[in-house]
């Protein structure tokens, strides 16, 4: 994997690459983020995202996602569309779009999931590399009845980050297990619209 040097640190804390997770107030609702150039719509339905054994060790992603209204109550039926790198740092495809527009061996590593009446999603990945100059990251674009949709990231502890002031609203560490690796997602919590 690829070192990245004070410089890059200090440049991803000016571009908002948060800390540690942590349920802070000021981490309600969850920030959001750019969309980014590797957006594809209409992505596979599912709970396995690595569906041409991309190189990388296995992952469990596992979260929920909550109202930030009073009370945080579970999103039961949220939209969550997630994409991601492969371990060598790679998208598949580097491009954006809709799914119809690549054919279905161009796509992987990204997919779309529907929580459950608990609010929570889960999905089968592999751990994402790093390019330069970012850390290692998940992409979440999320939907839900009543509530504003989200575009955010979630971050890996540890991982070229800076605490930054405000919140380490969106890191988790990455934990070991027989099978490989589980990704405690931070809670996702959206606004509810006015």
């Amino acid at each position: 994997m690829k070192r990245v040097s004070l410089t890059l640190v200090l440049l991803g804390t000016l571009l908002g690459f948060s800390g540690a997770a942590a349920a802070e107030p000021g981490c309600i609702p969850t920030r959001g983020d750019y969309l980014g150039p590797f957006y594809i719509s209409g992505t596979t339905e599912g709970e396995e995202l690595n569906r041409r054994g991309r190189p990388g060790e296995p992952l469990l992603v596992t979260g929920r996602v909550l109202s930030a209204a009073a009370g945080h109550s579970a999103l039961a039926g949220a939209r969550v569309e997630v994409w991601q790198t492969d371990g060598a740092g790679n998208y598949y495809p580097e491009g954006s779009g809709d799914a119809a527009d690549y054919a279905p061996e161009e796509l992987d590593l990204r997919g779309t999931l529907t929580t459950d009446g608990s609010g929570r999603y889960r999905f089968n990945t592999v751990v994402p590399g790093s390019y330069f100059p970012r850390p290692r990251h998940f992409h979440f674009r999320l939907s839900a009845v009543d509530h504003k949709p989200l575009v955010t990231q979630l971050y890996i502890t540890g991982d070229g980050s800076l605490q930054q002031p405000g919140g380490n609203c969106r890191h988790a560490p990455l934990i070991k297990t027989a099978d490989g690796y589980l990704y405690e997602s931070p809670d996702i919590y959206l606004q509810p619209v006015e």
